[in-house]
């Protein structure tokens, strides 16, 4: 048994390729990191919030490989507000919540639920959503808890995120020739769909998620993250989008499917191919429509 690198769990870990280690850890769940990572790690240590950071967003991207250059994107993640950690303790409860009533026990998953420190920190959060809000309720002194009434009905609310927002983030790799295929089909099949496009400046940001990239996906209706070439930043930003509940629309090229990372597969992937993009645009646009209905956003406007 080893430590986990981020939660000082006991971590299980199995060779799966050349330098390639996948770990089990009941904090951070399951990744992939390879081995010049782990010694990196070693030598240079982060600080514990960095840690909690990483643990958190582990947690949230289950099967995400750890590269050597994705440490300082790791390092550089940011940590929510207090509320929006509340609220994916609250999200992670209903996922494991089988029917309305149900106690789940506490256990030190729920540390990583809410991008904590420790177990003293996390009873804050527990507290605030117990006490103030009403939104968990705990069993006789037990760490068993359960959502409430008014519980739900916020999960509800958060399920509405940016109902009025006409913007759809889209987050892809960005060469020549990618966004050739941003100009002429995606932004297109977005636009046909009655929503405004908005992507990051042309210029590769070095994988870093800035304050400007996060602002716009808060103010978007959804993302597109589209897989090809297999960017960290993509993961990043598909990961962030759906932290805060966003729809995310998945797509890639279809000769890199068996690229993406096994937690990926699980999502319905629209795979497109170079010489069959008129097909692309349009289920671009069908499976915006169909998920979350038409926008308002007038083609005329854009610019």
């Amino acid at each position: 048994m080893e430590l986990c690198p981020f939660c000082n769990e006991q971590m299980k870990f199995v060779t799966v390729g050349s330098g390639l280690v996948r770990v089990t850890c009941p904090r951070c769940g399951e990744y992939l990191i390879v081995t010049t990572a782990k010694e990196l790690l070693k030598n240079n240590p982060m600080t514990d919030r960095q840690k909690a950071n990483i643990s958190g967003w582990l947690n949230e991207n289950r099967g995400y490989t750890i590269y050597s250059y994705s440490l300082d994107t790791l390092r550089n993640i940011k940590t929510p507000n207090f509320e929006e950690r509340a609220d994916k303790i609250l999200l992670n409860l209903e996922k494991i919540t089988k029917y309305a009533g149900e106690y789940k026990t506490r256990d030190n998953s729920w540390i990583s639920w809410g991008w904590c420190l420790n177990q003293q920190e996390l009873d804050e959060f527990i507290d605030f959503l117990e006490k103030p809000v009403h939104r968990i309720s705990s069993k006789g002194g037990q760490p068993l808890y359960k959502i409430t009434a008014n519980g739900w009905q916020h999960l509800e609310n958060l399920k509405k995120i940016n109902a009025d927002s006409q913007q759809g983030f889209v987050a892809m790799w960005f060469t020549d020739e990618m966004q050739k295929i941003y100009d002429s089909t995606i932004s297109e099949g977005i636009l046909d769909a009655g929503y405004r496009p908005h992507k990051v400046n042309l210029r590769e940001h070095n994988e870093k998620i800035d304050d400007e990239i996060i602002a716009q996906i808060r103010r978007s209706r959804f993302v597109l993250a589209d897989f090809t070439g297999q960017r960290g930043g993509v993961y990043f930003e598909a990961g962030f989008g759906k932290g805060l509940g966003l729809e995310v629309f998945w797509s890639c090229r279809k000769d890199e499917i068996d690229k993406l990372h096994f937690d990926i597969r699980q999502y319905n992937c629209i795979d497109w191919e170079p010489d069959k993009l008129t097909d692309f645009r349009k289920r671009i646009t069908n499976r915006i429509e169909s998920v979350i209905g038409r926008g308002t956003y007038r083609r005329e406007s854009a610019g």
